[in-house]
């Protein structure tokens, strides 16, 4: 994982998550070749290189059959029900000691922004029916089935970090997924100041229900009705994209039933390409938002900008994800929760590891500072080596 950069901190890392592991779930032995620690950490290698349990089987020296691996891993592994249940506590204990410790300001936990979205991992049915737990959509990584995970990811100071993740099951809403998120986060110590979602999440039911727990959020608009060119303009939010100035609007959203709404405010941004890219002309940006004091348009899409470094979390939680062929959703599970832990124990070290060069690099200035302070100080024509030179220096008149 990343051994490339920060290489000494790779070896820290697999240990870190192996005894985190072994501390939260207390899993038994296998058997005497096979103990609980040598199977963790074969999983951690195996998240960490991206390959499967049987290539490290293959690979590691001394290390027990594929065969015998598998076999204690599935008489260790904890169940789904109770995996799900113990996963809001492997998240927290991989989170910094600073995020861990519940600070409070006047009787208050402190917020922090969060961002939530979905993250797709493929699923391969080999010519054979996929189970239930698997979702069929948009073609991606060359199948249209998969798993879907919803993840809550923490924005603090530059770095983010998992706080929740929940499985998305083929037959739920959109609704029922972010409830539960929320409530995980908040199980861990952490209610959002506000969210930030992707254009997914744009409906009904969702809105209502943060509009009811009181959770501000951020979304962009997704353009919905008919197109500009159909006879009689655009309807819907398309509207906002063609007829729209930049300013502040306010805009009801209807379920298709007719029986629940719910009001936003859509704020509009125009501006031009500038020949940005060879590209000329206009374009628009739109984003819907509710109990946020934004003071100008432009700060709203500075601020929804934040939301893309869950973007990179995605990308370094493929780079530690184990790669299987089990049709087990345990298992599957088992492989994303490892590299989450694996993600927030990396993004920790990399910190501190940042800060003591830091650290070291503030005071190598600050002794270069003062030793050029000390030879401007020093009268024109001395001997820098001090009044043991053997020079005189005459005394300005």
């Amino acid at each position: 994982m990343r051994t490339s950069h920060y290489r000494p901190l790779a070896h820290q890392v697999q240990q870190q998550t192996t005894s985190l592991i072994l501390g939260r779930l207390r899993l038994p032995d296998f058997s005497p070749r096979c103990p609980a620690w040598l199977l963790m950490s074969c999983l951690v290698l195996a998240a960490a290189a991206r390959i499967s349990l049987a290539a490290v089987a293959s690979l590691r020296p001394r290390c027990p059959s594929r065969e015998t691996l598998r076999q204690a891993l599935l008489a260790t592994l904890p169940e789904y029900d109770r995996l799900l249940r113990q996963l809001p506590g492997l998240l927290r204990a991989s989170l910094p000691r600073g995020l861990r410790q519940v600070q409070r300001r006047q009787g208050r936990r402190r917020r922090y922004p969060m961002a939530i979205d979905l993250h797709g991992v493929p699923y391969f049915k080999r010519s054979r029916t996929p189970p239930a737990h698997v979702r069929r959509g948009l073609r991606f990584a060359g199948t249209t089935y998969g798993h879907s995970y919803a993840t809550a990811a923490l924005l603090r100071k530059g770095q983010y970090y998992l706080v929740a993740l929940t499985p998305y099951d083929p037959d739920e809403d959109r609704a029922a997924v972010v409830k539960r998120l929320l409530r995980q986060a908040s199980s861990n110590g952490f209610s959002p100041r506000y969210l930030l979602m992707d254009r997914g999440f744009w409906a009904v039911d969702v809105f209502r229900y943060l509009q009811h727990a009181r959770y501000p959020f951020l979304i962009p608009v997704p353009a919905k009705g008919k197109k500009a060119t159909t006879p009689g303009g655009p309807t819907g939010t398309r509207v906002f994209f063609h007829r729209c100035q930049t300013g502040w609007y306010t805009y009801t959203l209807t379920e298709r039933s007719g029986q629940q709404k719910a009001s936003l405010t859509i704020v509009v941004q125009r501006r031009n390409h500038g020949g940005r890219r060879g590209r000329h002309g206009r374009y628009t940006w739109a984003y819907g938002l509710w109990r946020m004091h934004l003071s100008t348009v432009a700060w709203v899409r500075q601020c929804y900008r934040r939301r893309f470094r869950i973007e990179s979390s995605y990308r370094l939680l493929e780079a530690a994800r184990g790669r299987t062929s089990s049709r087990s959703e345990a298992w599957r599970l088992w492989y994303v929760v490892l590299a989450a832990l694996l993600m927030n124990v990396w993004l920790q070290l990399r910190r501190q590891a940042a800060g003591r060069a830091a650290r070291e690099w503030y005071w190598w200035n600050r002794l270069l500072l003062a030793l050029i302070y000390r030879l401007l100080q020093e009268p024109a024509g001395s001997d820098p080596r001090g009044s043991d030179g053997g020079s005189c220096t005459a005394k300005p008149t």
